[in-house]
């Protein structure tokens, strides 16, 4: 990703793509396209893709089809992250999934993944908090080995793609910038969000080299009915991230997402208890937080409480 083309926009061969914005397509259309080959169980839109249930060969699959190139690009990287995790960590020696690619392809230039189908019960349905904290809650100790995981994965040769040409330290201070210079002018002044911008320029510095999931969010885990933990979504992987950026980013989406800070508290008292950098935690949260305000400058009735409260509580770290 390179600076100034906005937050979220890809540079993908000198072309600026947006992979926020989906579109509609037609279902009827995309459902005699993948009958040829599958039995199509369920289309449904979800937004930035197409999404559905297939079967082939008494197997049940997963599709996402991207409706818009920009999204295309970003479901590629999910592709190659699935390959890196998979071909690094076997199932049948860890408590820790992510789907196998089945198929990949183009509908009308729109790229699809066809990935096996994760069955078991997600960690949390975004943004209803209902009936699940006791699910997350005793599951934070695995999702932070899971999340170590990702970060001791062995890159070799192997890059995901991730359409820029910076370091990790510049990848991750270019998008910060990004977020930061999407924010309106009259929100950054009212609540100092600069403050958090130099937190992030001046920490960056001694942030390592990690490979990051990108959106390691509550509603991406499932606890699988055969005993694992499922992980879905890696279309923002990248094997140019920063340390602790999938945990701070967890924390983040907890506290203000999810809207639990006294659970955001219990994770880092459990990161605090195996010794992490909690400087270094806080850079990570600096991000997110500008990323927070962005969140909600564009939401239609913007409510800063929280993230406003989450700015206040990273800063006595």
């Amino acid at each position: 990703m390179q600076n100034n083309i906005g937050a979220f926009f890809i540079n993908v061969n000198g072309r600026v793509l947006d992979y926020r914005i989906g579109k509609e397509l037609d279902l009827n259309i995309i459902n005699n396209f993948f009958e040829k080959e599958y039995k199509v169980r369920k289309l449904w839109s979800g937004g930035r893709h197409v999404l559905g249930i297939l079967e082939k060969s008494d197997k049940k699959l997963f599709l996402k089809l991207a409706t818009t190139e920009g999204i295309s690009a970003v479901t590629r990287i999910e592709k190659d992250w699935n390959e890196v995790f998979n071909k690094q960590i076997s199932r049948s020696k860890s408590r820790f999934w992510v789907p196998k690619n089945y198929e990949c392809g183009e509908y009308n230039g729109l790229f699809y993944l066809i990935t096996d189908k994760f069955e078991g019960q997600f960690l949390s349905l975004w943004p209803k908090t209902k009936d699940i904290e006791n699910l997350l809650t005793n599951s934070l100790e695995h999702i932070i080995d899971f999340s170590e995981t990702i970060q001791k994965l062995n890159t070799g040769k192997t890059q995901i793609l991730t359409y820029n040409n910076l370091d990790h330290q510049q990848f991750f201070l270019e998008k910060t910038r990004d977020w930061f210079g999407n924010i309106p002018d009259e929100i950054k002044a009212d609540f100092r969000i600069f403050d958090l911008l130099q937190i992030v320029e001046k920490g960056v510095i001694n942030m390592a080299c990690c490979v990051r999931h990108g959106d390691f969010a509550p509603w991406h885990f499932i606890k699988l009915n055969s005993g694992q933990l499922g992980l879905i979504d890696g279309e923002h992987a990248t094997t140019s991230g920063v340390e602790y950026y999938d945990i701070g980013y967890l924390t983040q989406r907890i506290f203000c997402v999810l809207k639990k800070p006294e659970l955001a508290g219990d994770l880092v008292s459990l990161l605090n208890k195996r010794k992490y950098d909690i400087l270094k935690l806080k850079i990570i949260l600096a991000a997110r937080a500008i990323g927070g305000f962005l969140d909600e400058s564009l939401a239609l009735i913007p409510d800063y409480r929280y993230i406003v409260r989450f700015t206040n509580w990273i800063k006595k770290l």
